[in-house]
């Protein structure tokens, strides 16, 4: 869901380049010549020969320069001001295990940023304790065709606003708070692979562990893999997409452990993606433990013209203040499209603590289709329900649920509700639904459809609102 920042987020802005704090005496390091096209750091100061700041500014004014490499020796750098790279050039910065501390820079100012354009990769460094955001990639209106960012073993830690901001969106460092799509026609390419977010954001609302935004044309596209994102103020991590164009994402192998706590009056999610304008949500989660954050573990929000279409294997959304996996087309924004899922082992236990309606939770809002096939749920001790499918405007519901598991919930175990004109037509084929606060199997229709619940291999049993529990829309096959 959409999050406000206070008025902090403007000192993003502020990165002024000014070379401060220089010692002359600070050592460097002797080394043989690069190849063409490259620039070694051999000095851990903040400035001069052999220094890193030295070296994207070399950078900037030659645009053959295309990598820059860390010594080994330089382990870190006290940052007196922001880094900053301006070039036009694709960069690709190897930090050999560097960590960039920036709590020296100016109030609100971050340690990096890029504003150029180019195509950027960070590779093996850390950048720590920045009052504003970690590492910024602003990318220019004029900008077209693809912008592609790689942070391959980056982490950003303790940053008092975003850990990483990569920001396409033309208004947000003026005013956060914006719903403007304005941004460049370029699509937003970002690879993140072993890297860790943590702890940022405890400076102003909303500051996220990653941020990327997209606006105007283009789409978003985002792959994470083998990445810890734990204990952000804001959300893990947020991905918004806006105008024309998709949000287009995968993860893999993932943690997004205890998120959103920055603000009791306002708490975050372990991963939030929205997706506004005309554009598909495509997401891809493949064993991500989505874990004990404030709000939601995984939420999804699809609005306008548009599907949402998501798969899982293997993904846990357990022990969050809210819903544990919730996805939702046509969310604030009618505008059409389906909601397609296929979801394959995932585990949503002990949540809403707070708030919620389930453990994991399914919704097609506006006019569209809602399809899903969902084999080997677990939903347990949820506070809330079990599992929830609904369908809510013209279209129809076809669920079908195999192998699932919804034991002790403070709700019903499993729920299919066709809320408006369409059908509903939900099959379970094995399953348990045992010890619910409500029915361990629930259906409902609205009476201008009609309703199919086909149920096969059940154990029933301590639900206290009913075992299987179909209103007078809803035909029931299967049971004896």
């Amino acid at each position: 869901m959409k999050r406000f920042a206070t008025a902090a987020l403007a000192a993003l802005a502020a990165v002024a380049c000014t070379d401060s704090g220089q010692d002359p005496l600070a050592p460097s390091f002797d080394l043989a010549p690069a190849g063409s096209g490259t620039v070694w750091v051999t000095s851990p100061a903040d400035a001069g020969p052999g220094s890193l700041r030295a070296a994207l500014a070399t950078a900037d004014g030659n645009p053959s320069v295309s990598r820059i490499r860390v010594d080994q020796r330089v382990r870190s750098i006290a940052l007196q001001s922001p880094l900053v790279y301006s070039g036009s050039q694709a960069l690709r910065i190897e930090g050999n295990n560097v960590e960039l501390l920036a709590g020296g820079v100016g109030t609100g100012q971050g340690a990096f940023l890029a504003d150029g354009g180019a195509d950027l990769y960070l590779g093996n460094l850390t950048v720590r304790n920045a009052p504003g955001v970690g590492i910024t990639v602003s990318v220019p209106g004029t900008r077209t065709g693809t912008i592609a960012v790689t942070l391959d073993e980056v982490r950003a830690v303790d940053n008092g606003l975003h850990g990483v901001l990569i920001n396409d969106q033309s208004e947000y460092f003026a005013d956060p708070n914006s719903t403007a799509d304005l941004g460049s026609d370029a699509t937003v390419e970002v690879r993140v692979w072993g890297s860790r977010f943590e702890r940022n954001g405890f400076s102003a609302l909303d500051q996220d562990g990653l941020r990327v935004n997209e606006g105007g044309l283009g789409d978003l596209r985002a792959e994470i893999r083998n990445t810890v994102v734990a204990g952000n103020g804001g959300d893990g991590i947020e991905l918004d997409e806006r105008s024309v164009g998709s949000a287009d994402f995968s993860i893999e192998r993932s943690d997004l452990l205890a998120n959103g706590g920055f603000d009791p009056s306002d708490y975050d999610d372990g991963i939030d993606v929205d997706e506004a304008g005309d554009g598909h949500l495509i997401g891809r989660f493949t064993q991500v433990r989505a874990n004990d954050n404030f709000e939601q573990g995984v939420d999804l929000n699809e609005n306008d013209a548009g599907n949402l279409e998501v798969s899982m294997n293997k993904v846990w959304g357990s022990n969050n203040a809210e819903e544990g996996i919730e996805f939702e087309e046509d969310d604030d924004f009618a505008g059409g499209g389906d909601l397609i899922a296929t979801l394959i082992d995932v585990t949503a236990n002990g949540n809403g603590a707070a708030d919620g309606d389930a453990g994991l939770k399914l919704r097609e809002k506006g006019a569209g289709n809602l399809s899903a096939r969902i084999v080997s749920p677990k939903t347990s001790g949820n506070v809330i329900g079990g599992v929830l499918v609904r369908e809510d405007s013209s279209g129809d519901l076809f669920a079908e649920i195999v192998n699932a598991t919804g034991i002790d919930n403070g709700g019903d175990g499993i729920e299919f509700d066709e809320n408006s004109s369409g059908n509903l037509d939900a099959r379970i084929d094995r399953a348990v639904a045992t010890g619910n606060a409500g029915a361990g199997i629930l259906a409902t229709q609205a009476t201008s459809g009609t309703g199919l619940l086909t149920v096969r291999a059940l154990t029933l049993g301590g639900n206290v609102g009913g075992d299987v529990v179909p209103d007078s829309g809803v035909v029931v096959n299967g049971l004896d």
